[in-house]
């Protein structure tokens, strides 16, 4: 097997219309994604590259896994008699929660620049589609596309600056040896941040899709765990009503935690796999988002004592 690497990014583009005097003349258009680029190798040497952007963390790993997947089992996913079916992809990832309570979900895939799919009920900014091709242009020299992406504005008749702010969340490496994984997610209560280590076992050494899904797990039940916990606290302070929609996500949130425990639990059985410096625990992390909720709802929560909605005695921040 090839190495493997790849990384997750995640992107913060602010851009504005500017005069010849340096001057900002409009209010600024900001353009979010997650991106993750692979570079995958046929055993025959062969190789293609794919960028994929999407709404979420999770979804842009988890969609990457597919890819990474099929293309290791089958071989290229552009030169085949059978096309790759990105739909029925995108579809298995995101069926169940994903579907029915986030609404905003999007992906799109690049090839050479090109947008060869894209789905979702959110709208990606068409801004990402510039800097893609841009970073085509410029043979994938990533932070330059930037600039090229500015150029092309001015030869449109348009002066803008682009900040671009970014942050890695993930860092990958796969080889036939090991298999190692660091994540990093700033959330609005801490920053989680974790390596994962996975050595053969049983003479079955880490597959880059596996590692893939399993970062995404993690990803996706950090993301998880916060919005149970903060909604536990609302439910307990009665800022939301059991039966709203609210209340409903978080329960479905709970159910879909267990089940990226169980992921992770499959994986690390099959694997030799240690953790630096432990394990993240999806149960601590809720712990940890009641105690933030209990602080930042404390005015809600006053509220509600001052018009009588709540006795003083239950409430400790």
């Amino acid at each position: 097997m090839s190495e493997f690497n790849t990384s997750l990014l995640r992107e913060k583009f602010i851009i504005q219309n500017s005069t010849s005097s340096g001057m900002i003349d409009n209010e600024p258009i900001i353009a979010l994604s997650n991106r993750m680029k692979l570079i995958l190798t046929a055993s025959n040497g062969a190789k293609e590259t794919f960028i994929v952007r999407a709404q979420n963390m999770h979804s842009t790993v988890r969609f990457s896994a597919q890819i990474v997947k099929d293309f290791n089992d089958y071989g290229s996913l552009i030169d085949r008699a059978r096309p790759f079916n990105w739909q029925k992809a995108w579809t298995a990832i995101t069926k169940g929660y994903e579907q029915k309570w986030n609404p905003q979900r999007w992906v799109t895939i690049y090839h050479k620049g090109r947008v060869i799919f894209e789905d979702g009920e959110g709208q990606r900014h068409p801004f990402l589609d510039i800097i893609e091709q841009c970073d085509a242009r410029n043979k994938n020299d990533y932070e330059q596309s930037i600039d090229i992406a500015k150029d092309a504005f001015k030869q449109a008749g348009r002066l803008v600056t682009i900040n671009h702010d970014t942050n890695v969340a993930l860092i990958m490496k796969i080889s036939a040896k090991e298999g190692k994984c660091g994540i990093i997610v700033r959330g609005p209560n801490k920053i989680t941040t974790f390596n994962l280590t996975a050595l053969p076992k049983g003479g079955r050494g880490a597959k880059p899709s596996q590692c893939l899904t399993v970062a995404a797990a993690f990803l996706e039940g950090i993301q998880l765990a916060f919005l149970v916990g903060m909604s536990k606290q609302k439910l307990k302070f009665g800022l939301i009503d059991p039966l709203s929609e609210a209340a409903h996500k978080s329960e479905a949130a709970s159910h879909k935690l267990g089940r990226l425990n169980t992921a992770i639990a499959q994986f690390e059985n099959l694997l030799h796999v240690s953790y630096r410096p432990d394990r993240p625990q999806f149960s601590e992390m809720i712990n940890e988002a009641e105690d933030f909720a209990r602080k930042i709802l404390a005015e809600e929560i006053e509220a509600k004592i001052a018009s009588g909605e709540m006795n003083k005695d239950d409430w400790v921040v």
